[in-house]
């Protein structure tokens, strides 16, 4: 079972610089990686040591497989279609806390990123409703 679940984050001015830099270079890496295998550069069995990106493991995991389906979805265009299909590109902020990389504690949702080349947590205050601690400990 796949479950997504929202929660609004409250980081102070140096989380979101963190942040906001995570998800540049997140974007920047899909982007590169589907770049690569519309150039012919297998990415069906890449792995994290293969990515050069400034991201914890795990987002680089997320990375190619963002970049695989954007691969699937662009080929199955290209198949289905007589006129000249645009490649997608990532534009909009995005980073994922999956269950491979976040804690929860109290009022605080704490994940990795990385600061000064090491990936480091970093505890960022959050809203989550009784609901939401339920789901995410099961």
């Amino acid at each position: 079972m796949q479950l997504t679940e929202t929660v609004k984050l409250y980081p102070n001015k140096y989380q979101t610089e963190l942040i906001k830099a995570t998800m540049s270079e997140y974007i920047s890496t899909v982007n590169h990686l589907v770049l690569d295998a519309i150039n012919g550069r297998s990415i069906t069995k890449m792995t994290t040591a293969d990515v050069n990106a400034i991201l914890p493991s795990a987002l680089c995991n997320q990375c190619i497989r963002d970049a695989k389906s954007i691969i699937r979805k662009y080929n199955k265009a290209l198949r289905n279609s007589d006129t000249q299909v645009k490649l997608p590109v990532l534009k909009k902020m995005c980073c994922y806390i999956n269950n491979q990389n976040f804690r929860i504690s109290d009022d605080c949702i704490s994940f990795p990123v990385i600061i000064n080349g090491k990936s480091k947590r970093i505890s960022v205050k959050t809203k989550i409703s009784k609901r939401q601690i339920d789901i995410f400990i099961q």
